[in-house]
C-alpha cells in the first residue's frame, strides 16, 4: 500500500507535466524529488521517467544530462513508452555537450516505442524520425526501403514530415518505385497542412 500510495504523487506530476507540455513548467519541492528518487531507486518506472526528466531539465538539481539518460534508459528498459520516445529524441538529436548523437541508439529506442503500438500522437513522430534515421548516410545500417516503409506508416497517419519525404522519394524513385502522381499527391496533403518545406516542393516539382 505504502509503494501505492505514493506513487499517486507520481501520478499527479505526471498529469500536471501532461497539462503543462513538458517539466520546466512545473515547481518541485525537495520533498517532491526526494520522494521521486526514493521511488526511482526502488525501481518504480514511472518515477525514474520522471527523475530522468528532472536531471534534464535541472529543475530542482543540478542540470545533469548523464543522470537524466541514466534514469530514462532504467524507465525505458521497463517498457515506458514516453521514456523510449524521450531517450530516441536525444540519441538522434544528440547533446554537443554531454550526449553524442547516436543513430543506432536513437533507431533502437524509437522502435522499441512504435512496436508497443499505444495510442500516442508520438507514435507517428517516432516512425517518421525512424525514416529520416534509415534514409541518412550517417546510419551504418542505411536502408532507403526500410525509411520509406517508416514513412508510410505515419504517413498514412497524416504525419506531415513524412508525407513530404515520401512525396519526395516517389518523385525520384528512391526506396520506392518512381511515380510523380503519388508523389505530388503526398506533397500537396503535406503542404495542405502548412508544412514549409512541402509548399516549396509542390510547387518546384508539381505545379504545371
Amino acid at each position: 500500500m505504502r509503494k501505492l500510495a505514493s506513487c499517486l504523487g507520481c501520478i499527479l506530476l505526471l498529469t500536471l507535466m501532461t497539462q503543462a507540455g513538458n517539466v520546466q513548467a512545473v515547481e518541485l519541492s525537495a520533498s517532491q524529488i526526494a520522494e521521486i528518487q526514493k521511488e526511482a531507486e526502488q525501481g518504480d518506472a514511472i518515477a525514474q521517467k520522471f527523475l530522468g526528466s528532472i536531471y534534464l531539465k535541472g529543475r530542482g538539481v543540478p542540470q545533469n544530462s548523464g543522470k537524466g539518460v541514466y534514469w530514462l534508459q532504467k524507465s525505458a528498459e521497463q517498457g515506458v513508452f514516453d521514456a523510449q520516445f524521450i531517450l530516441g529524441l536525444i540519441y538522434y538529436y544528440g547533446d554537443e555537450i554531454d550526449i553524442p548523437e547516436d543513430y543506432a541508439k536513437a533507431a533502437l529506442w524509437l522502435q522499441k516505442a512504435v512496436e508497443q503500438d499505444v495510442a500516442d500522437t508520438n507514435v507517428t513522430t517516432a516512425q517518421s524520425i525512424l525514416g529520416y534515421i534509415y534514409a541518412s548516410k550517417k546510419f551504418a545500417q542505411q536502408d532507403d526501403f526500410e525509411a520509406t516503409k517508416w514513412w508510410k506508416k505515419a504517413a498514412d497517419k497524416g504525419e506531415a514530415d513524412a508525407q513530404s519525404m515520401l512525396g519526395m522519394f516517389h518523385l525520384i524513385g528512391r526506396g520506392v518505385i518512381r511515380d510523380k502522381q503519388k508523389g505530388c499527391g503526398l506533397i500537396r496533403a503535406s503542404a495542405e497542412q502548412g508544412h514549409k518545406g512541402a509548399i516549396e516542393s509542390y510547387n518546384k516539382f508539381c505545379a504545371d
